[in-house]
């Protein structure tokens, strides 16, 4: 069950609206609900527990006091913080900004366990030892499809992806930060909407800032951070776009539960799939091998990258192809 995320401020229009932001596609761990005023939302959290109250800036200290909540996070109407009134958010900004700074003043459970999903997550990796496969266009559309009807997160691994210019957001945290924290033994999977940014259909955590936050991870320790967010984030879906990861790709892969594989007919490429599978079948790794799904993605599915290239890519031809194949593997999954 979800925790509660009351918000109240003296625009009840203002409120209804962040409210509804929040419980939209599901990517907080919350349930958000919008009060009118403090009596309302006294009486609400005499029967509910409630885990964060967002209150208004102008919100009486000693109505406050009154209401249950486990931790108040004031909506600032000044950029600059009133050490009075921490934690804080500035409220005039864009909803999704709200939302990660939110999750970032989070303190998390008393207990200092993460909130997470019963269950583990499904790790979908895409890879290929083809170089302009339409590998990542095919992760994107995946994370899309996939999101209809899960909670799904993307992931890229690439050294460099692009996202900056194509998005054309300026990032805070990114995956580099949260990897830091994982491996410095922090909390980090109860905050992760603090993360999480949207592009078009697709929910995903910005790439690593640098190619070089990478270098001095092994292959074992990213797959188990892939497995930890699969387990503890709360995401039903984790399409993961594997890059190339070097040495690290055949122990990262061993986290997929599914893994597609773009590939092409030419014969320098047809070489390197086979050199790629030979070297799986050489270090005992069958299981990787198994779960491997070759896909041949319709011709001409290049386009350009700009804002609303998820929606191209999601409306046109390799929507469509997706689609069919995610429909395919839920049919196998029921049978």
């Amino acid at each position: 069950m979800r925790k509660i995320m009351a918000v109240w401020d003296t625009s009840p229009l203002y409120a209804e609206r962040l409210a509804d932001f929040a419980n939209e596609g599901g990517k907080l761990p919350f349930r958000a609900v919008a009060f009118s005023s403090a009596d309302r939302l006294k009486e609400y959290a005499a029967k509910h527990s409630v885990e964060i109250l967002l209150a208004g800036w102008n919100a009486p200290a000693e109505e406050l006091k009154e209401i249950r909540a486990r931790q108040i996070i004031y909506l600032g109407e000044e950029k600059r913080a009133n050490p009075e009134k921490l934690p804080s958010v500035y409220k005039y900004q864009n909803s999704e900004r709200i939302m990660r700074e939110v999750m970032a003043c989070y303190a998390g459970d008393e207990t200092g366990k993460t909130i997470s999903i019963a269950g583990r997550g499904k790790v979908i990796g895409v890879f290929s030892p083809v170089g302009r496969c339409g590998k990542t266009s095919l992760a994107l559309t995946l994370a899309q499809v996939w999101r209809e009807t899960e909670r799904t997160l993307f992931v890229t691994l690439e050294d460099c992806s692009g996202f900056r210019e194509m998005t054309g957001e300026t990032y805070g945290e990114c995956l580099s930060d949260l990897l830091y924290r994982y491996r410095h033994g922090g909390s980090c999977w109860e905050k992760i909407g603090a993360f999480v940014y949207t592009w078009g259909n697709v929910d995903y955590i910005p790439p690593f800032r640098y190619p070089e936050d990478m270098e001095g991870i092994s292959g074992m320790e990213l797959a188990g951070f892939l497995e930890d967010m699969a387990s503890e984030a709360g995401y039903g879906i984790l399409v993961v776009d594997m890059g190339q990861t070097g040495s690290q790709a055949a122990e990262v892969l061993e986290s997929c539960d599914v893994i597609y594989m773009p590939v092409m007919e030419d014969r320098i490429s047809q070489a390197k799939i086979r050199e790629f599978e030979a070297g799986l079948s050489d270090s005992g790794r069958d299981g990787v091998l198994e779960r491997l799904e070759k896909l041949k993605l319709p011709a001409g599915t290049r386009m350009s990258a700009g804002a609303d290239y998820p929606d191209q890519l999601l409306w046109g031809e390799m929507g469509d192809y997706v689609r069919r194949l995610v429909g395919g593997g839920r049919e196998r999954e029921e049978e």
